[in-house]
């Protein structure tokens, strides 16, 4: 399969990997940084709180190049945690199209899996919950609850509480309700057994491994019968036959997981994993679409 971009949503295994241009971007903050330590206190402490400001945007990158060498995933997954408590809506509005464009012409496929696997579970007890994490601005739930019409309750969970406060203004759908949280926290105090996990457009890649691993184990322990259903993007690289453990990948430094291996790590069974190629305008990179349940 050709990827399009294929250096910048590569996986970044040693610093070297990272395009020059970007390496020295990284160089040049980590100087400012430790020339500047009120900033890049500043900068650290809110990353993206003045995203206009070149200085502030250099630190930044130094800053990532620090967490990088130093295997300090936690400290990226807090920096995406800040991006997308702040950035979400202003995301979510500049992007509207992705659901249209994306999720119904080329990733609805892995929701015809899922109606298919519902389909060939009468006998069985019926999923009745579903669960977005990383839902925007809710179109996906609200195709879920307009498609299948056994889920008797549809939380969408998002870090943005600007575009939670949003969703609930505008979402007309009783059995279809948001809360801003952080879905690692959520689904362990909250969710109940006989229900989907759902994700679209690149969620997981924003967790840790050991979050993925926490979450799958805990869902198939205690939420059977359970299925996760998820459309992440990946490093175009990473060669899920051989690499089970996550990588830092792409021009985000985000996380790219072997969904299939986790999820079979954790108890579940692969009903279906295709992928596709990104579209140039979302930067091209490596889609993976995976269905998986645990009775």
């Amino acid at each position: 399969m050709n990827f399009i971009n294929f250096q910048e949503n590569s996986a970044r295994r040693q610093f070297s990997d990272f395009p020059s241009s970007k390496r020295a971007t990284q160089m040049v903050g980590s100087i400012l940084g430790s020339i500047l330590p009120g900033k890049r206190t500043e900068v650290e402490n809110a990353p993206f709180a003045n995203d206009g400001n070149i200085l502030n945007r250099l630190i930044r990158n130094g800053l990532y190049a620090k967490a990088f060498k130093q295997k300090d995933h936690l400290r990226l997954r807090n920096y995406f945690s800040h991006y997308w408590g702040k950035e979400a809506a202003a995301f979510h509005e500049g992007w509207n199209d992705r659901f249209e464009r994306m999720f119904l012409e080329e990733d609805v496929s892995v929701i015809n899996d899922l109606e298919k696997l519902i389909s060939e579970r009468d006998a069985e007890e019926p999923f009745r919950h579903l669960y977005e994490i990383g839902c925007g601005g809710g179109q996906v739930l609200t195709y879920m609850h307009d498609r299948f019409a056994d889920f008797t309750s549809l939380t969408g969970i998002d870090l943005g509480e600007e575009q939670i406060r949003n969703n609930r203004k505008t979402s007309k759908a009783e059995p279809i309700t948001f809360e801003a949280a952080d879905a690692n926290k959520w689904i362990p105090e909250n969710a109940k057994p006989n229900s989907v996990i759902l994700t679209n457009g690149g969620v997981f890649e924003y967790f840790l491994q050991t979050e993925l691993e926490a979450l799958f184990t805990f869902a198939a322990a205690n939420l059977g019968p359970v299925a996760i259903c998820l459309v992440e993007t990946i490093a175009t690289d990473h060669d899920l036959d051989n690499e089970a453990d996550s990588l830092v990948y792409g021009r985000e430094m985000a996380f790219s997981h072997n969904y299939p291996h986790l999820l079979r790590a954790a108890g579940f069974s692969i009903v279906s994993c295709t992928e596709r190629a990104g579209f140039v305008e979302d930067g091209g990179g490596r889609w993976i679409r995976v269905l998986a349940i645990k009775e």
